[in-house]
């Protein structure tokens, strides 16, 4: 998960279907992921793995409806790395740009050279690389906070767009914006969250598991949901709420380098340009090591001979990690030079398909937390559905506006491509039920045990 990435990119495109409310979109989207996390952190504590939704549903569901979670949260890293690597490519050439480096540079070539870098890492020392790019990120979002705060405050002292109209009117729908259209828009808000989920897969790996990663889960929602309404609300006014600013909010290549040069000039937009190259960066490494983590859970079930499912001596899934770079690439070269998109292209194709691949899996994960309460059998647990039932209401309806009215272009044929990549696996279902009743024992065997209930008060241990 990059915020600085998803601040930079991926509020233009919501920006085109319901206008100056961008702020709003992100404000819901926030509560609607709270819910969604609220579920993870559940499953994570009675059910820690490293294969985080595709542990979680074959442990409730059965291994089936886990084969279909895993692998569709399989397909959404694996988009995502694909879609990271094209925004590294973008931000790198925008960098190349402002700085005269070269004239007209070529984001194919920095996408490529920006792949080859990640796994090289993934062979080397992904541990120190993850620790340095967080630390990295990290300072991305303090000077991102920074800017939205001195955006805000020169605006409001009558530099740069007059807020017209108010600035509580960002938080109100214009009149004209549907429910299908706002939904549409949630879309790129629950692709901007992406990644929270990604500490699930370190069930395996970290201490006291039941306790961390519910709390990781959570607080990323709730921290990130407030850096991004303050973001968008400054970049919403800073290009200005008529139509000509939102005409160049929505052609923008990095707002928040072309925030940065319209109020502060150049050096502060290069210097958000370069925060934004490393943020792209720091999401395909972070995408790739979540997708091989997958895939090495699937496989160490169904095919446990298969060289995806060894481990270096390091701990970690290199083979997986290698293939899942080599194929994100060919995705993209595929894109580029067999569909004819342009490197803007290849991001927004590659976040679509990552986001509604993830709501599939969202999905399971939410209808799994609900009936992991229905078993419990108390009164509370009983409430406690309505929360996985808000979330699978909100999910279900925004995979249904991303089918139907039909979109232009290439969107009306992603979401199909989406469903057909999670049909994938039915054959498997159905013709190798020896290979799919592997999934349950093996899952339950890297399990660790839940911790003991404490003692009540005024006892003493035995």
């Amino acid at each position: 998960m990059g915020p600085t990435l998803s601040m930079n990119l991926n509020p233009q495109e919501p920006a085109q279907h319901v206008g100056r409310v961008i702020p709003l979109v992100f404000a819901v989207s926030t509560l609607l992921l709270l819910l969604v996390a609220w579920c993870f952190a559940h499953l994570s504590r009675r059910h820690p793995n490293a294969g985080s939704a595709y542990g979680f549903v074959t442990s409730v569901l059965g291994p089936r409806a886990g084969l279909l979670a895993g692998w569709a949260l399989f397909g959404t890293y694996f988009a995502f790395a694909l879609c990271s690597m094209a925004a590294f490519g973008l931000f790198r050439s925008d960098l190349a740009t402002r700085l005269h480096v070269l004239d007209h540079p070529s984001s194919m070539f920095f996408t490529i050279v920006g792949a080859a870098l990640v796994g090289l890492l993934c062979v080397t020392s992904t541990r120190r690389a993850t620790t340095a790019l967080t630390l990295l990120e990290g300072l991305a979002i303090v000077f991102m906070i920074g800017l939205s705060c001195a955006v805000l405050w020169k605006v409001f002292h009558g530099e740069g767009p007059r807020i017209d109209p108010a600035l509580g009117d960002l938080f109100v729908p214009a009149p004209g914006v549907g429910a299908s259209a706002f939904t549409l828009a949630l879309s790129f808000g629950f692709l901007s969250f992406a990644g929270f989920e990604e500490a699930a897969t370190l069930g395996e790996e970290i201490q006291r598991p039941y306790e961390t990663i519910p709390r990781v889960l959570v607080g990323t929602i709730l921290g990130a949901g407030l850096v991004y309404i303050l973001a968008t609300t400054a970049e919403v006014v800073g290009f200005g709420t008529d139509p000509a600013g939102l005409a160049r909010f929505t052609a923008s290549k990095s707002l928040l380098a072309d925030l940065g040069e319209s109020f502060f000039g150049p050096g502060c937009g290069d210097l958000m340009d370069l925060l934004a190259v490393a943020s792209a960066f720091g999401c395909s490494l972070a995408s790739v090591l979540a997708a091989s983590r997958v895939l090495y859970a699937m496989t160490r079930d169904l095919l446990p001979s298969s060289p995806l499912a060894r481990l270096s001596p390091g701990g970690t899934p290199l083979v997986a990690s290698l293939a899942i770079v080599a194929l994100a690439l060919l995705g993209y070269l595929f894109m580029r030079l067999g569909c004819g998109a342009s490197g803007s292209d290849a991001f927004f194709w590659g976040s679509t398909l990552g986001a509604l691949a993830l709501l599939v899996a969202y999905l399971l994960v939410v209808v799994s937390a609900g009936v992991s309460f229905l078993r419990d059998r108390d009164g509370q647990s009983v409430f406690k559905v309505l929360i996985p039932l808000l979330a699978g209401i909100a999910i279900a309806f925004t995979l249904v506006v991303n089918v139907y009215p039909q979109q232009l272009g290439a969107y009306a044929v992603l979401p199909w491509m989406v469903l057909i990549w999670c049909l994938l696996p039915t054959p498997l279902l159905l013709l190798r039920p020896d290979l799919v009743g592997r999934i349950v024992p093996l899952g339950r065997a890297y399990a660790p045990p839940l911790p003991p209930p404490p003692a009540p008060r005024g006892t003493r241990p035995v």
